[in-house]
């Protein structure tokens, strides 16, 4: 019901058709991001082939279905081992979808499309699992195995469960030589979760190491402080996100204080999860001060942009929204077990009759919109609600035309408000905003590719078309690409009219979005 869109979502554009080409490297052979390496190893290892006997979109379903299977799985078992009560985990998993999705300060999604991060987080929820039950020989592996699918999401987790085990030890023994035996007995399960995690971390640290320094500090600046800002550095975050999670992470210090305060009614296993959740913030407060760092170097900070690529708010926005949900329904369970009162009843109904309505506006405002989530971001978007669909009609009729009409090895020169090209036409492209290459050398090419190709779209009105006939050839020649695709409205403010062919619409007296020019 929340994440049920039709595909493909915002990141499935971006990590699918990278599964498809791992598998088949022929397949938009000439694309740049597609050509550059493979950041999420495993995740292309062990679902990449589906797209070999299915559509992208099959895939992308098939994927959904296992993860969120996995998710519900792992949810139901952490919410039922700090409180055992019949449907609270539906509950509690609503209330958490509710706030990741309302209350993220970094843009984190837990449940969405399908990628590689939705598979970490389901392993990061069974370890919490075990953590809950001070089983920690079973939580290290799992976070291996996260970070195996993802190394950011399964390392901070691993550093934020290490933090709740340290703290755990020191206010339970209070001797540091037992806390060094507790260590050396958890040595084995961690070196287990560390030797799963290099198989997420070695694929992108060997990549890194290709690249000449200069390159490198280049190439990071670009990513941090130009394509991935909104995720990175805190002073890229809007205020308003800034201030809903810090309202959050009061909520649930005041929960901790208040559930601390009665003994006897609250869950010990909810002690391990609170930890776990503070372990995020310090590590949250680390990249505060990397932002910091690099803001006051103005870009001659490379340590800092360095560090903060690894984003470092991610772990806390999964954290905070899952200790509350579950520290919630952990309070009003216990409430009703304990309460003899019927008004008792009476107000925990309320509380889940406000949690269904809250969830059913959300699921309405997810299915507002009939275009898919990676078209909403990208794609041209009008108060009119007529011409935003038909703008979106009309790019999928363009989309199709390029796939039955051109051949596979085309190369196309695209619209720079569009993420899908890919992922409905099965060909390359010479840029693409969303699709930033995850090696040095391919980012700057990357960046040159959008200066000539993505800035002119962005300042001028008539976007590529200010550029003259022998310009827009020049550039076709020196990236290899085929066809040009431009917004009409962009060819009518051009004035005079461009002698380059023009293929679709076959009538130039058609009026359509989309135009497509072949050198």
């Amino acid at each position: 019901m929340f994440a049920g869109q039709i595909p493909p979502d915002v990141n499935e554009s971006h990590y699918l058709p990278k599964a498809k080409h791992f598998w088949n490297p022929s397949w938009c052979s000439g694309d740049l991001f597609l050509g550059s390496s493979f950041s999420h190893w495993l995740f292309y290892v062990t679902t990449g082939w589906l797209t070999r006997f299915f559509s992208l979109a099959a895939t992308a379903w098939i994927g959904r279905t296992m993860t969120w299977l996995l998710f519900a799985y792992a949810w139901q078992r952490l919410s039922w081992r700090v409180i055992s009560i019949r449907w609270f985990s539906i509950f509690s998993s609503i209330l958490f979808l509710l706030l990741n999705d309302r209350f993220h300060m970094a843009g984190e999604w837990v449940v969405g499309g399908f990628e590689a991060k939705g598979i970490a987080y389901g392993f990061v929820l069974i370890a919490l699992g075990n953590l809950v039950r001070n089983d920690w020989r079973w939580v290290w592996p799992w976070l291996g195995a996260a970070a195996a699918f993802h190394v950011l999401v399964g390392g901070w987790a691993m550093i934020a469960c290490g933090f709740a085990w340290l703290i755990t030890q020191l206010t339970t023994t209070q001797n540091y030589k037992a806390v060094l035996v507790a260590a050396r007995q958890q040595a084995p399960a961690v070196a287990a979760g560390i030797s799963l995690a290099l198989i997420g971390a070695l694929p992108p640290l060997l990549s890194d190491q290709s690249a000449d320094p200069e390159i490198t500090a280049a190439a990071r600046s670009i990513y941090v402080n130009h394509r991935i800002a909104h995720h990175l550095t805190f002073d890229a975050f809007p205020t308003l996100h800034i201030a809903r999670f810090v309202f959050l992470a009061i909520v649930c210090w005041l929960l901790n204080k208040w559930l601390n305060a009665d003994q006897q009614s609250t869950p010990q296993k909810l002690k391990p999860l609170f930890l776990f959740a503070a372990g995020s913030l310090w590590i949250a407060f680390g990249g505060l001060l990397l932002s910091g760092l690099a803001e006051q170097g103005r870009g001659a900070s490379p340590l800092s942009e360095n560090l903060l690529r690894f984003y470092w708010f991610r772990i806390a926005d999964f954290a905070i929204p899952a200790t509350v949900a579950i520290a919630t329904c952990a309070a009003v369970g216990n409430w009703l077990s304990t309460s003899q009162r019927g008004t008792t009843q009476i107000y925990c109904l309320a509380v889940a009759g406000l949690i269904i309505a809250a969830f059913s506006i959300a699921v309405v405002e997810n299915h507002q919109d009939i275009r898919p989530r990676a078209d909403q971001r990208s794609l041209p978007d009008y108060d009119d609600i007529e011409r935003t669909e038909g703008t979106y009609r009309n790019w999928l009729r363009v989309c199709q035309w390029v796939k039955t009409e051109t051949p596979q090895d085309s190369v196309f020169i695209t619209p720079a408000e569009q993420q899908t090209f890919k992922w409905y036409t099965g060909r390359s492209e010479v840029v693409s905003w969303k699709d930033i290459p995850q090696d040095a050398t391919n980012i700057l090419e990357w960046q040159q590719r959008l200066n000539q190709l993505y800035e002119p779209q962005r300042r001028y009105e008539n976007g590529l078309m200010s550029y003259s006939d022998a310009q827009l050839r020049e550039l076709g020649k020196y990236y290899g690409a085929d066809y040009l695709i431009v917004p009409q409205r962009q060819v009518d403010m051009a004035g005079i009219p461009s002698k380059l062919k023009r293929v679709y619409p076959e009538n130039e007296s058609d009026k359509t979005t989309y135009v497509i020019f072949q050198f």
